[in-house]
């Protein structure tokens, strides 16, 4: 945090960012817009002891060229950190919510159908160059969050040493709430990324512990910009919409695979409360609440769950 937090508020802002990092959250935006934060109260209010009303609405008027969801995060996030200064201090301000902008529309996600997946990976293959890795690449990305509900962030981080298709087990290092995690795969996810491995090797690039895993085409670790780009071309050829009429995106593959095992659970007969922990620490979560975002039962699994209940009811 060098030249950073040197404003009247600095120190409590730092107090907070330690003590839920020490829960084992990132807050890289928070420390971003606290700081910002920090900087106007140095600029208009450089004896400030406390946080008033004024000084937040003064900053949130900064921000009204923002979209309206980023309005409400810089408020949400101020009202956080207001709520902890007022355990320490009674007479601190905590913006009302009425400060906070309206938020857009709830963005629904889309869950991908098997057919849909077969589309996208058909139309992967036939992108260009002519000869190169690129076609394959994005194949065995979209392939490997299909199968293992990954972030895209996770997987264009993975190094060569990280996949292990010995064991048939991936090694997620250090990434949001800070945590690492294994993520086993089944022996066909296995012998697919084997398959690009060894072409990635054919094409000449280093196989060392290392080198990224997943190679753009000027052989470097592919970024989320340029995943995206493919992503979305691929999308716009295939006319896939989501139910309100938008582009689906990357991100919507971890919600399908999630929604897939809620409904695993119940066509096997599984307990859901038993096996959701598992689920949640599969996905990396440090919360089974925030699993739960990406469940999305379709009617036909609410009926069935309908149904056990009503049948555990007359049980009981």
């Amino acid at each position: 945090m060098k030249n950073k937090f040197t404003g009247p508020m600095g120190h409590m802002m730092k107090r907070y960012l330690a003590l839920h990092r020490s829960f084992g959250v990132a807050l890289k935006s928070a420390e971003c817009i606290l700081n910002v934060f920090d900087q106007y109260l140095a600029a208009h209010f450089p004896k400030a002891k406390q946080i008033t009303r004024k000084m937040v609405v003064g900053y949130l008027e900064t921000k009204q060229h923002l979209r309206s969801t980023s309005q409400q995060h810089h408020a949400s996030l101020l009202r956080q950190f207001c709520r902890f200064l007022f355990h320490l201090n009674p007479k601190t301000y905590i913006p009302g919510r009425k400060l906070l902008p309206p938020a857009k529309i709830e963005v629904r996600p889309h869950i991908y159908s098997e057919t849909e997946l077969q589309s996208i990976l058909r139309i992967a293959h036939r992108l260009g160059p002519p000869e190169s890795l690129r076609p394959h690449t994005l194949a065995a990305i979209f392939s490997l969050l299909w199968v293992s509900g990954m972030r895209i962030s996770e997987a264009l981080h993975l190094n060569i040493g990280d996949v292990d298709l010995e064991t048939g087990v991936i090694h997620i290092r250090q990434t949001k709430f800070l945590k690492s995690r294994l993520v086993p795969l089944s022996s066909s996810s296995t012998r697919a990324l084997r398959e690009y491995r060894d072409r990635r090797s054919r094409h000449g690039y280093s196989c060392h512990s290392m080198a990224p895993f997943f190679l753009n085409r000027r052989g470097q670790r592919y970024g989320c910009r340029g995943i995206q780009h493919g992503f979305c071309n691929i999308i716009q050829q295939l006319g896939i919409k989501t139910c309100q009429g938008r582009r689906p995106r990357i991100h919507d593959f971890r919600h399908s695979f999630a929604t897939r095992w809620l409904n695993e659970f119940y066509e096997s007969g599984k307990d859901p409360t038993a096996y959701l922990p598992i689920l949640a620490t599969y996905l990396g979560h440090a919360n089974i609440s925030h699993t739960q975002i990406y469940l999305h039962p379709s009617l036909k699994l609410l009926q069935t769950a309908g149904q056990q209940f009503c049948r555990h009811i007359h049980q009981a």
